[in-house]
């Protein structure tokens, strides 16, 4: 009983507090959710319509929706959980973090359901804005198994990000000069715009490696294919074993690069 409480105190509830934080903050603005939505849908109609004047088939909007809906999952993994733990150095609250008797991954953890939540209301509202605009269809069957996908990808993502988050709060703006160089690479890899069955071989091997590549193209055979688990069982397997790899692998990175810090002195220096 006493275990649990502690881990309530340490983690859970550290997490629930920094998710509201995330959420209240997020949305406090009507502006910004507006915005948020509108941008993307900018760059998602440029390639609907390049994609339509070139004769795709009606198939390949709902494919484009759902790639723009889904990297957003990314953005959020690499800016909304590294970088702010960054802008918490910045401010000074880092160090107040790793005084308290709570433990930082459960303060990534309520980052990732902050930014989870915030995430999800934008991707909803592209791809209704997707069906209403651009008459995308999708194969609501296959939803179960859409989802099931979905939630395995956002946990394997959200692993990863808890090791990436610990390169801002040891190596400061270069933590975000990584984050940088990763972004066109993971949008081209992860087949933002195109089925990563037009990659060479090779190019795939390496794409599954990803797990917001392997999550999309099961979301897009599942909602726009109307494939079951009959053919998607490589994708739940796949993305079940970088769940449990991404997030082992994430809490030791998270550990090994805070103690480094600490014992470089990095940690509450907020020029470094």
């Amino acid at each position: 009983m006493r275990r649990r409480r502690s881990l309530w105190n340490k983690v859970f509830r550290p997490a629930l507090g920094r998710a509201y934080v995330r959420i209240k903050g997020g949305n406090r603005e009507p502006s910004w959710v507006l915005w948020e939505i509108i941008l993307p849908m900018i760059m998602i109609a440029s390639v609907i319509w390049a994609y339509e004047h070139l004769g795709a088939p009606p198939i390949f909007r709902g494919f484009v929706i759902l790639g723009g809906a889904m990297m957003s999952y990314w953005y959020n993994v690499l800016w909304g959980m590294g970088r702010t733990l960054y802008w918490e150095k910045e401010t000074g609250n880092l160090e107040l973090f790793l005084l308290s008797d709570s433990k930082l991954p459960g303060l990534l953890l309520g980052m990732a359901f902050g930014g989870m939540f915030n995430t999800s209301i934008r991707s909803i509202a592209v791809i209704i804005m997707g069906v209403y605009f651009f008459n995308a269809e999708f194969n609501i069957d296959s939803l179960p198994i859409a989802l099931a996908i979905f939630f395995l990808t956002l946990v394997a993502l959200y692993g990863l990000g808890l090791g990436l988050s610990g390169l801002h709060i040891v190596y400061g703006r270069m933590g975000v000069r990584i984050n940088e160089a990763l972004d066109e690479p993971i949008m081209f890899l992860s087949g933002q715009y195109y089925p990563i069955s037009t990659f060479p071989l090779l190019v795939q091997y390496i794409a599954g490696l990803i797990p917001l590549a392997v999550g999309l193209d099961g979301v897009r055979r599942a909602l726009l294919l109307g494939e079951g688990l009959d053919t998607l069982y490589i994708h739940v397997v796949a993305l079940a074993v970088m769940m449990v790899v991404f997030y082992f692998l994430g809490i030791r990175m998270l550990n090994r690069l805070v103690e480094k810090g600490k014992r470089d002195g990095r940690l509450i220096l907020r020029w470094m």
